[in-house]
């Protein structure tokens, strides 16, 4: 919604998302080796809420159903072909939802096809005008013309009012994550309201202070937390205080192996 594009980003966010919301178990693998990275794998659960199409694809290609749940050092190979799936659905959701007029990617697809055509034209025109004429600089134009209508067809898909409206309140709920005083929230329940605020820290920024809230939060400091927060488990030794780093290792080793697909 935020820049019109599906990216790694956005899916480690959703797979945070959907945890942190009682559908999924991320469980960090014990570490014995320090010459070894850290690694995850999934733990399939049933949630209180319904997935949207998007989400459900997520989960049944890291967790299937029938089958053994995926590593994170092997995600790419499993959810492959699961990722054009994912993108294909949340485009179709936010048509769905109103919030655009047509799928962003048809739109930037059919304008950039457009751009591309008219380069070819305007180069065959610049070699012409240059050889026969003394126009070449009218080709000079029209290619320049062409680049900058490649250029805009990124920029060509259109959000509803609607759309505009979300667009505004996730501007402002950036500013919110970036600002907001992170040692204010009730003590009754400061690691679920912090939880939840993780996935949109991932998109829109804030995520190192708001992992380190919910580690300051620890209400037992020195003692092992393995099994403290519902969404996150790991291995025995582990605290609270590792949290930002084991955090931060899963998304950056998220968003390689992704990146590395495409």
């Amino acid at each position: 919604m935020v820049d019109e594009r599906v990216d790694p980003v956005d899916i480690t966010a959703t797979i945070l998302d959907v945890a942190q919301r009682g559908h999924l178990a991320i469980v960090q693998l014990p570490h014995e080796n320090t010459n070894t990275n850290i690694d995850w794998t999934f733990e399939r659960k049933t949630g209180p809420d319904e997935l949207q199409h998007y989400e459900q694809i997520i989960v049944d290609a890291i967790a299937p159903v029938d089958g053994e749940p995926i590593t994170v050092s092997k995600i790419s190979g499993a959810v492959g072909e699961a990722v054009q799936r994912v993108q294909d659905a949340i485009y179709d959701e936010v048509v769905t939802e109103g919030w655009f007029v047509e799928r962003p990617d048809a739109v930037r697809s059919g304008w950039g096809r457009i751009g591309w055509i008219s380069v070819g034209v305007s180069v065959v025109a610049l070699v012409l005008l240059a050889a026969f004429t003394k126009f070449g600089l009218l080709g000079l134009v029209l290619l320049g013309l062409a680049v900058g209508l490649l250029w805009v067809s990124q920029q060509m898909p259109r959000r509803t009012a609607k759309g505009a409206s979300i667009l505004s309140g996730l501007q402002v709920l950036a500013m919110t994550l970036a600002t907001q005083p992170t040692d204010r929230l009730p003590k009754a329940n400061t690691y679920e309201e912090i939880s939840r605020v993780l996935p949109y820290a991932v998109v829109l920024g804030g995520l190192d202070r708001w992992l380190q809230a919910l580690a300051d939060a620890d209400d037992d400091p020195g003692v092992p937390d393995p099994d403290d927060l519902s969404w996150y488990r790991a291995p025995q030794n582990w605290q609270l205080s590792d949290l930002p780093f084991s955090i931060e290792s899963f998304i950056t080793t998220m968003q390689g192996t992704l990146y590395t697909r495409h």
